[in-house]
């Protein structure tokens, strides 16, 4: 009966005051809206990999190792030996998953295609994850030689159907083979870690890695560090006491080969639920689609700060019509009414606001999450099942919502004394606005924090998109090459015949060739040293095969020596290195580089050049060593620098040479920018979610604004109205008026710019090359938010300051 009648009469104050509730409703949805959002996103982001079941015993095995000290190998790829190590010796280990990636060409009998996320997967890998199976045995699928799985996508591209158990694919690259398929399972889900395409078994992978003494490189060796490890434990094991006891035991195994050629190795056990946002190191499995822990957390306290901001928001436009509900409260309390009644009735509004907000909030969110969705590259759903603790989060957001957004109104707006307001002596100091000041304040520091902060990104993004790369990558398609041979014809005359004739295009500058383009991180290390130094100071280095024209071709600058040539035959046994590398190998001259000899796997090479650095990967990436071997045959990519944008007629034309000399093999390109700019597509893409909502927080606090305006101007209608009769002017009112707001911005600006100074130096800590925050970040995000607030507060500012001063003063 009484929640009826608050009903009621909350819902007439509503309708009567329609401006200021939908005014109210707005900036709630708003909030709400993009807290829920922002919330859903965090929410998907950290759900990578719990679909697993094991997911919290499950860990992937990092690798790192130094060299006298100097960190040379910090990566998601193991060797080997080490988790069949791990099952052997601890007995924490339940078992272990091997994949190691394959890349070439695979074929049914009808179609072919160029293939990157193929892995041979020794057979405990389909028991610890759990990747589906559609068709086939997860007990056998993988336990034999020449055995294949294939995606449930793959199964439909390659044979238009599911029903292929039994049927054979056949892998060209280095390693070949016919595999008989013997499992489909579900593509992986979007937020895996780990995709895959194809899985073949890992003896496919032995039988061609057998020594003569026995040993198989692929399950024995301890250097070859290229093989993803993920090893399940048995639950309770504390992963970081476990990496402890396996660093000792590993002493005891290998310390001698540690002491004698000064080099350490260390694999230690992450999660792997936090692969996807706190693991960038090398050789990820998906670099790409790897996430950002620090980001996602900035996000959550922006929707944090977003919601709050609307609750500040309703608060200040209800107090700043607290005056004109004063003889109501008066009426009321002289009738009869309590305090306690009044806080209920205020509350009850706030409840319907709410309620209204959060509605239009979840039909705003159905009807954009498709946007969202495109705008963040996720897959997020409002499905109630599929996250019951996260939408019983939302409510309770919601409820503690109304307490907020209620409460203080409620005990202001019900402590008036009928007395006093009935005989018109209620003050401003009586509604307390130093409490409503210091919550514009907060708006204002919100406010210029995120401005600052959508500077900071873009002026970042804009300063990896523009700095130098020291490489040409305009106009420029690059070929992926063969994986198929003819044995008949010898490859190197091949190579040479198919650039020709590539060259013979007018619209194409040069021809390269090579085992690496820019915007590929090298994954070929090896263990190098200067021939005039003792064996135990290897150190590791990156490699990269080019050709002749490599160099000129891309137009990476020479700084000392000379480029490789035809006319020097004895180049085959010569490396040309980056400045990087020079320097890494003790040259600090890098002059002194030339003729000098390094060896690389127990082979002396001489130096004969040295040429400056180039961005390999992203600005957020350091420069690596990088030494360069000539090599004439088998690349993995061919380099077509054109005089024009001419790409579509040079594609047409290159697809009929490849063709015709490669035949067998799959045409496949890409236009170097797009591929290199990939690198910076979660950068962006952070950035335009943190635009969005910076943006959706300031109209929001611009709400409050208006609040606050609308309360300053009624408070002084009377002092306007004598200021105007004495000869006043519309722009000395106006700032009279906005006075207050210049220093209320000037104290947030004051708060804001030591925080946007540690977290956005926070931010910025993740790249190799970044900008400095200068004081026009700051100077231009206190100019902006000012003229924001003036914007917001001059509408009702001027509409007071030309009323009739007659009307001001008729109000005594």
């Amino acid at each position: 009966m009484f929640l009826g009648s608050y009903l009621k009469t909350s819902y007439r104050e509503l309708s009567k005051n329609k401006v200021y509730a939908i005014l109210n409703i707005i900036g709630l949805t708003f909030g709400l809206s993009a807290f829920i959002f922002i919330q859903l996103y965090v929410s998907y982001e950290k759900s990578f990999d719990t679909f697993h079941n094991n997911h919290k015993n499950l860990y992937r095995v990092q690798y790192k190792a130094t060299q006298h000290g100097e960190v040379i190998v910090n990566s998601t790829k193991s060797t080997p030996r080490v988790g069949a190590f791990m099952k052997e010796k601890m007995p924490e280990v339940i078992d272990f998953a091997r994949a190691y990636p394959l890349f070439g060409v695979m074929k049914s009998d009808s179609d072919k295609y160029t293939e990157d996320r193929v892995y041979a997967a020794n057979p405990a890998f389909l028991k610890i994850f759990d990747f589906k199976l559609i068709s086939g045995n997860v007990s056998t699928a993988l336990d034999e030689p020449n055995h294949i799985v294939l995606t449930e996508s793959m199964a439909h591209k390659y044979f238009g159907t599911t029903n292929v158990l039994g049927k054979t694919l056949s892998f060209s690259s280095w390693l070949k083979f016919d595999a008989t398929i013997t499992g489909v399972v579900k593509d992986a889900p979007h937020n895996s870690h780990f995709k895959f395409d194809f899985l073949c078994s890992y003896e496919t992978l032995n039988n061609v890695n057998k020594n003569s003494d026995g040993t198989i490189a692929s399950e024995d060796s301890w250097d070859w560090d290229s093989f993803n490890t993920y090893i399940l434990l048995q639950k309770g094991t504390d992963h970081e006491m476990f990496n402890s006891k396996f660093a000792a035991l590993l002493q005891q195994e290998r310390g001698a080969y540690f002491k004698e050629s000064g080099k350490t190795d260390q694999f230690t056990l992450q999660p792997i639920t936090d692969i996807h946002l706190y693991s960038n190191i090398q050789r990820e499995t998906d670099p790409e689609g790897q996430g950002n822990g620090q980001e996602v957390f900035f996000l959550s306290i922006i929707g944090v700060f977003i919601l709050v901001l609307a609750w500040v928001n309703y608060i200040n436009l209800t107090t700043a019509r607290s005056m004109d509900r004063t003889k109501e409260v008066g009426i009321r309390k002289t009738m009869g009414g309590s305090r306690l009644q009044l806080i209920y009735q205020f509350l009850t509004e706030a409840f319907l606001v709410n309620f209204f907000a959060f509605v239009s909030a979840l039909l705003l969110i159905s009807q954009s999450i498709g946007f969202f969705n495109q705008l963040t590259n996720s897959k997020l759903t409002t499905d109630l099942s599929s996250n019951v603790i996260f939408w019983l989060m939302i409510l309770g957001a919601f409820m503690i919502g109304i307490l907020f957004t209620g409460l203080y109104p409620a005990l202001i707006l019900s402590s008036f004394k009928p007395a006093s307001v009935l005989k018109g002596q209620l003050s401003d100091k009586q509604s307390k606005g130093v409490l409503r000041k210091t919550l514009i304040i907060f708006q204002f520091i919100v406010s210029v924090t995120l401005i600052a902060g959508v500077l900071v990104v873009f002026g970042q993004l804009e300063h990896m998109k523009t700095t130098e790369q020291g490489f040409s990558l305009n106009n420029t398609l690059v070929i992926k090459g063969p994986m198929i041979y003819d044995e008949e014809q010898p490859q190197q005359s091949k190579l040479e015949a198919f650039k020709n004739e590539l060259l013979s295009n007018s619209a194409v500058m040069s021809v390269t060739a090579s085992s690496n383009v820019p915007g590929e991180e090298i994954i070929w290390t090896n263990n190098v040293k200067r021939s005039d130094e003792a064996d135990n100071k290897l150190k590791s280095a990156y490699f990269a095969e080019v050709d002749y024209e490599y160099f000129p071709s891309y137009d990476i600058k020479l700084l000392a020596g000379r480029n490789f040539s035809e006319a020097h035959p004895s180049d085959t046994g010569a490396v040309i290195l980056n400045l990087t590398a020079a320097r890494y190998f003790g040259f600090d001259n890098y002059h002194e580089a030339i003729d000098k000899k390094i060896m690389c796997y127990d082979v002396p090479k001489t130096i004969i050049g040295v040429v400056d650095d180039y961005k390999q990967m992203s600005a957020k990436t350091a420069v690596s060593p990088i030494i360069f071997p000539l090599s004439l045959d088998m690349p993995y990519y061919f380099t077509v620098k054109l005089n024009s944008d001419q790409f579509q007629s040079v594609i047409k034309s290159t697809k009929r040479s490849y063709e015709a000399f490669f035949h067998g093999n799959p045409f496949d390109y890409f236009v170097l920018d797009d591929f290199f700019n990939r690198l910076y597509k979660n950068d962006e893409q952070f950035g335009r979610v943190f635009s969005w909502f910076a943006i959706l927080a300031i109209i929001i606090a611009c709400l409050g604004l208006y609040g606050l305006s609308s309360f300053s101007a009624r408070q002084r209608t009377k002092e306007i109205g004598i200021r105007k009769t004495l000869g006043a002017n519309i722009s000395s009112l106006l700032m009279l008026l906005s006075k207050d707001f210049l220093i209320l911005i000037a104290v947030a600006n004051v708060i804001a710019w030591p925080i946007i100074y540690l977290t956005m130096n926070k931010w910025l800590s993740n790249f190799a090359e970044r900008i400095s925050i200068g004081i026009s970040i700051y100077l231009s995000a206190g100019i902006l938010i000012m003229i924001i607030a003036l914007l917001t507060v001059g509408f009702k500012t001027l509409q007071t300051a030309k009323a009739n001063p007659v009307e001001a003063l008729r109000c005594e």
